[in-house]
């Protein structure tokens, strides 16, 4: 056999090797694996894995890393759902949201979801869904480009923080998540999800070796200077 017949095989059998490692990276980015986290410290990807299963339900892979921005399909289904979660009128103009939601945003973020429970919600349920629902909202603004890093970075590490104080670990997050959402959903109310989560799904997630509520820790520190920095960010941005 030619040398040439060598060197051919050798960049046949490399092309596939690196075609099929695409390949599962990419399945693995649509999955949310731990390895689509990437969003600049584990602190961040710690505090959009709370928004996980509406997240990459949504748009897979584009969620803690980079953010491209969204397609014109994807902006069209989330910004109805984006402005009336975050109190602002649905009708209003790009400038408008930009000038109007970082304001509403940082007096508005702690009570969404929970200013209007229902008598026979469980308070608890309530708050995680709240706390995944504010993670995913405040992302998918900031991929809209609607607010800028410093406020998306100051809301959601309050947001991870107020998680941790409530919940000691993803299980016990997760299926309060879980139970949150299954009497949200109760109310005729529904999202880009689209259906309930059962506890028996959440207790899966926690052992799956890729899944980031098994790989996270949930008791990460999550570093004051991070909400500081952002905190001093918005405030000079603001000035």
């Amino acid at each position: 056999m030619s040398g040439w017949m060598y060197l051919l095989i050798t960049v046949a059998v490399v092309y596939w090797v690196f075609r099929g490692g695409f390949r599962r990276l990419n399945a693995a980015k649509a999955r949310g694996d731990m390895i689509s986290y990437q969003a600049g410290s584990p602190e961040r990807n710690w505090a959009l894995a709370l928004a996980h299963p509406t997240a990459y339900h949504a748009m897979q892979g584009g969620f803690a890393c980079d953010l491209g921005g969204a397609d014109e399909a994807l902006a069209k289904q989330l910004r109805p759902m984006i402005l009336h979660h975050l109190g602002l009128r649905t009708d209003l103009g790009e400038e408008q949201v930009r000038q109007q939601l970082p304001g509403a945003l940082r007096q508005r973020w702690f009570t969404l979801d929970l200013q209007r429970l229902q008598r026979s919600d469980e308070p608890r349920a309530a708050m995680a869904f709240a706390c995944a629902r504010v993670a995913f909202f405040v992302r998918c603004a900031r991929l809209l480009d609607w607010i800028d890093e410093a406020a998306q970075w100051q809301v959601l590490m309050l947001n991870a923080q107020r998680a941790q104080q409530c919940f000691g670990s993803w299980l016990e997050f997760g299926q309060a998540y879980a139970q949150g959402r299954a009497q949200w959903v109760a109310q005729g109310r529904s999202d880009v999800l689209g259906k309930v989560v059962s506890t028996e799904e959440v207790a899966t997630w926690v052992t799956e070796e890729q899944h980031p509520w098994h790989c996270m820790d949930w008791k990460l520190p999550l570093d004051e200077t991070e909400v500081e920095h952002t905190n001093s960010a918005s405030g000079t941005a603001a000035a």
